[in-house]
């Protein structure tokens, strides 16, 4: 089964690609040659108004990210904010990373983005509550199976993500 992920908010955001590293290199690739295509991590041939591009990404560090889509058509009877998402995060700390930075970015003094992730198809089944996390930002508080951990202060965001991994049918709560 396909696991699905949501980022709920208060407010609209913007959709697309966040925290990955494209090079789009117009072909034929005269600034690379094919040796170095070869060993890059991923690549993708495009075509944009009649012209053909490179889709490159040097390394998997470069690929990982998250990618969020409007979902209008889907209420989630386990959050309270009303603009649903629907995000693709892999499970690799550096996708967790730029996820946090986006949630960082986004939320004002006050606001709270949600996130619940599940089987496709069990949107509306009970959440595992043992599985809830809350994390302050500006308190340093990562809040898990009834756990408190302190945040580092110095680099918040990779702390966060060394610390989180989505569970089924997880609900979790960004406060700043």
């Amino acid at each position: 089964m396909t696991v699905k992920h949501y980022l709920v908010a208060n407010k609209r955001l913007k959709q697309g690609k966040y925290g990955s590293k494209p090079l789009w290199i117009r072909f034929p690739a005269e600034e690379i040659d094919e040796n170095e295509l070869r060993k890059v991590y991923f690549r993708q041939m495009h075509e944009w108004k009649g012209q053909k591009y490179w889709l490159i990404y040097k390394t998997k560090d470069d690929y990982l990210g998250i990618a969020l889509e409007r979902r209008k058509d889907l209420i989630l009877s386990h959050v309270t904010n009303k603009f649903v998402y629907e995000l693709d995060c892999p499970d690799e700390r550096l996708a967790y990373e730029a996820l946090f930075r986006f949630a960082e970015e986004q939320l004002w003094f006050g606001e709270k983005i949600e996130l619940y992730t599940c089987y496709d198809g069990e949107e509306d089944a009970a959440r595992l509550t043992s599985c809830d996390t809350v994390i302050h930002l500006d308190a340093g508080l990562y809040i898990s199976g009834g756990a408190s951990f302190p945040i580092s202060k110095e680099d918040q965001i990779a702390d966060l993500a060394r610390k989180f991994r989505w569970c089924d049918r997880q609900y979790v709560e960004i406060q700043r």
